[in-house]
């Protein structure tokens, strides 16, 4: 899975260094405005459907066919809604061009609800694989066509197309790849719905948590900045969309087959929670320490207003990577209405300081207001987690302060060397810093890491656990490179 979504970033990262160089800020949040509706349609149907298929233990024919159904169903209810907002939408934005790119997407809405429910399997019999090379097509059709238009035409219909090409591509996808054939069917509507309303709510209460920050951007700074806002969170929250998640797809069906086994379920929790916490980390405060020049070689000078964005919102992940597995969990225990309470809680923390910062700080004052909610509303969180697992603080934290101190020392130290980059006149070679501040970086944390580890007389946790892993790899990896190249590589 981390295999999966690392291709699909490479993608969207060569898709976004293209289009960022042929489009303009103004392109993005357009397309982001659209988007900022449609999200809350689909949110406010998503039911999880495939969540229920994978938490139950022995689903029936009668019980994916009542998926799909419902499927179809909500996706039809959602492109008409869509359409039916397309005017109103443009209207909120003062963007008569919204009108046309709604009433597109909402097309594309209609053929991703048919995609084969069938293709849930991958993740329920944990063939990731499949469900790598599922994803990964779909997103080289899309990524081919908005590169290609963008390229041709310079417009913003381009982001619009691609997006049609993916949902088009997943669809062919889920019945050449899966042999299941649905059928249209109710049967199963009670069982499903005990389990999804609460995915329904998660949905709503994500969608206001999310999205609220870029209805306020939308509407009081307008499109560009809501163009640098938008691409700016994407860039911090890289560690969070690109490590987090791809492990988590994975860790939820591994804890659903746990739940009748709670100490072998918590003991899972602390092992995953803590190498997420090695790993994301250095990630989130590396991205914040290198900002400046890595927005530089990314977008170029036409973005740099949102590097304060990126710094922010990267703090604010270090918080959301380090309880990203908070929701597997949830959903595996069937809780998933805490889940909705953390996202309302976020979202009743986070709507009053948007009103307040962004007026008068712009878009740093956007960015501070979701740090300071992520901060309160992750808290309140690591409370509840460890009280249903009877987690102590101690237990809970064990694996957090070895990688926290060795990032922060990694941080430390890249900021201390791009300022002397600087004073160098290393300051317009954004490239050049990033080619000299990341293999540092790296090196400083993994040896800060390690020494404390080493000093701590090396406990059990996630230190340990990864070396493990890493050794397992390299010796299966001898065989297999022996037996593909029995003559010495000369094949």
């Amino acid at each position: 899975m981390l295999l999966a979504r690392i291709a699909d970033r490479c993608i969207g990262l060569v898709s976004l260094l293209v289009l960022a160089r042929v489009l303009v800020p103004a392109d993005f949040g357009l397309v982001a405005m659209a988007m900022s509706v449609i999200v809350f349609v689909d949110l406010a149907s998503t039911f999880g459907f495939d969540l229920a298929l994978i938490q139950k233990e022995h689903p029936t024919r009668e019980h994916y066919d009542t998926a799909w159904t419902l499927q179809v169903g909500s996706g039809l209810l959602c492109a008409a809604i869509i359409a039916l907002l397309a005017y109103p939408g443009a209207w909120f934005y003062d963007e008569p061009r919204l009108l046309p790119v709604m009433l597109v997407l909402a097309v594309s809405r209609v053929l991703e609800s048919f995609d084969n429910i069938g293709t849930v399997d991958f993740r329920r019999q944990m063939n990731f694989s499949r469900e790598f090379s599922f994803s990964a097509q779909k997103k080289i059709v899309g990524f081919v066509v908005t590169i290609s238009l963008a390229v041709a035409f310079e417009t913003y219909w381009a982001l619009i197309a691609g997006s049609v090409a993916g949902r088009l591509a997943g669809l062919i996808l889920s019945y050449t790849m899966q042999p299941y054939r649905p059928r249209f069917s109710l049967a199963a509507r009670a069982d499903l719905f005990t389990f999804s309303m609460w995915i329904f709510v998660v949905g709503l209460a994500s969608f206001a948590s999310q999205r609220s920050s870029h209805f306020v951007v939308g509407r009081q700074l307008g499109p560009a900045a809501l163009g640098l806002y938008t691409v700016g969170s994407e860039i911090a929250l890289l560690p969070v969309t690109d490590l987090m998640a791809p492990i988590n797809r994975a860790v939820f069906p591994g804890f659903a087959r746990m739940t009748s086994d709670p100490v072998l379920m918590r003991q899972s929790f602390v092992d995953i929670l803590g190498v997420i916490w090695i790993f994301a980390l250095p990630a989130s405060f590396g991205i914040a320490a290198v900002a400046h020049p890595l927005v530089l070689a990314m977008l170029g000078s036409k973005w740099v207003d949102a590097v304060i964005v990126v710094q922010i919102l990267a703090l604010a992940g270090v918080m959301h990577a380090a309880t990203s597995n908070h929701y597997s969990a949830w959903l595996a225990l069937g809780k998933t209405r805490i889940t909705a309470l953390m996202e309302g809680l976020h979202f009743v923390i986070l709507l009053p300081l948007l009103l307040v910062l962004s007026r008068t700080f712009g878009l740093a004052g956007v960015a501070s207001a979701e740090f300071f909610a992520t901060i309160v509303s992750v808290l309140v969180e690591c409370v509840l987690i460890s009280r249903a697992f009877a987690l102590s603080p101690s237990a809970y934290l064990r694996g957090l302060w070895r990688p926290l101190i060795a990032a922060l020392t990694m941080a430390i130290c890249v900021t201390l060397l791009l300022s002397r980059l600087d004073a160098y006149a290393f300051t317009a070679k954004p490239l050049l810093q990033l080619a000299i501040a990341l293999p540092v970086g790296v090196a400083v944390y993994v040896s800060a890491l390690t020494i404390l580890w080493w000093l701590w007389g090396r406990p059990h946790g996630a230190e340990s656990l990864t070396l493990q892993r890493l050794s397992q790899v390299l010796r299966a990896s001898g065989p297999f490179w022996r037996r593909r190249f029995p003559q010495g590589g000369s094949r």
